[in-house]
């Protein structure tokens, strides 16, 4: 009977061809290989669903504010955008960061690096925190491994102070002005790189921020202030060149209204001292007094001007930033998911279960050959 199975199994492929029905019938009969398999990815599903601790996502929906293409091309470019089309880069009018790069600013340095430095409210501290100290407070050493450390690992401890020291002696010597972060830094800046997340849609230029975190109250946090730093990093790019202006004509205004207080003092004051000594028209110190009150009165109020126009060039180069849906304390987790993972395990078992048969299939004709 054994044989006769086995030659069953060895007709599976004939002439190059699959016969199904052979193929089925070598299934059939290896069912209970494919019930084990099924049951212990099963098991080793259900245990990684209930042992793998919740997380939740926060997350919130920005409108970035569109940018206009200029002249005439308004509402034809309001209806190439419609199509998923942006004349305005087309034609070389594009201002601003365009929201395809958003993520490159949340991931980089100096944004992340603000970003640790914020402080939130952690379940384990009373107080807020920042993540840089939350970090730095976990990789303080336990009793237990500090026992360890100075007792059994002592010669090892003893090397590796002598090999440290060493490395950042020479560290200090060759610092170079390049940027060196800590261990702390890094490993706060990887968690959030881990946690933080946006995304794009390419079509209607939605931008979504989510974190996903073991505490919701925290998540909802991080994307709070993501939302705002992210802001304040457009703006700031946005209007450089506005409030670099800006900045500039407020020097000069308050050097020239500085000016232009002392040559006013100095000309009311002459004209006071000397009303009745001499006639006006024939003292040049009085002439002097009131061209240089003039002049300065002329630039200090066109500087005023300036410095008026600067300020309303600012607030018009400053984006507008729309949250479509803001952030909010997520309530059920979202992993997790319990249901997906107990279908994967099913059908990762039944996959397994049957490259099991064949494993077996092909060893028998290996046996048979030998």
């Amino acid at each position: 009977m054994e044989s006769n199975n086995q030659i069953n199994k060895n007709q599976i492929i004939k002439d190059d061809e699959i016969d199904l029905i052979a193929l089925i019938k070598t299934i059939w009969d290896g069912r209970k290989t494919i019930y084990y398999s099924i049951g212990i990815c099963v098991l080793i599903g259900l245990l990684i669903a209930y042992l793998s601790p919740d997380k939740y996502t926060a997350s919130a929906t920005l409108l970035p504010s569109s940018e206009k293409a200029g002249g005439n091309m308004g509402n034809l470019s309001s209806l190439a955008s419609m199509a998923g089309i942006n004349l305005g880069s087309m034609m070389g009018q594009s201002e601003g960061i365009p929201p395809e790069i958003y993520p490159q600013i949340v991931n980089s340095y100096p944004f992340l690096n603000e970003f640790i430095r914020e402080k939130f409210h952690f379940e384990e501290y009373n107080n807020p925190i920042s993540i840089y100290d939350y970090v730095a407070a976990d990789t303080i050493p336990s009793f237990g491994s500090q026992l360890v450390k100075y007792t059994i690992r002592l010669p090892w401890t003893i090397k590796d102070a002598i090999f440290s020291g060493e490395n950042e002696f020479s560290t200090k010597v060759q610092d170079i002005g390049v940027l060196s972060l800590s261990e702390e830094e890094l490993m706060a800046l990887a968690s959030m790189f881990e946690v933080l997340q946006i995304n794009v849609d390419d079509k209607s230029g939605l931008v979504n921020v989510s974190v996903e975190l073991e505490e919701p109250i925290l998540a909802a946090q991080y994307v709070q202030k993501a939302v705002e730093l992210l802001q304040e990093y457009i703006i700031e790019y946005k209007t450089k060149q506005a409030r670099e202006n800006l900045d500039f004509v407020q020097e000069r205004y308050n050097e020239k209204k500085l000016e232009y207080e002392e040559t006013q003092l100095a000309y009311f004051n002459y004209k006071d001292t000397h009303r009745n000594i001499i006639s006006e028209r024939m003292d040049p110190e009085l002439q002097r007094l009131s061209d240089a009150y003039d002049m300065a009165s002329t630039i200090y109020k066109g500087l005023a001007q300036q410095l008026e126009q600067s300020k309303i060039a600012v607030k018009e180069q400053t984006p507008v930033f729309f949250v479509l849906e803001p952030v909010k304390v997520p309530i059920k987790p979202s992993s997790p998911q319990k249901k997906i993972i107990l279908v994967l395990s099913i059908f990762l078992g039944g996959v397994l279960g049957v490259g099991l048969l064949f494993v077996k299939l092909v060893w028998s004709q290996i046996k048979t050959k030998f």
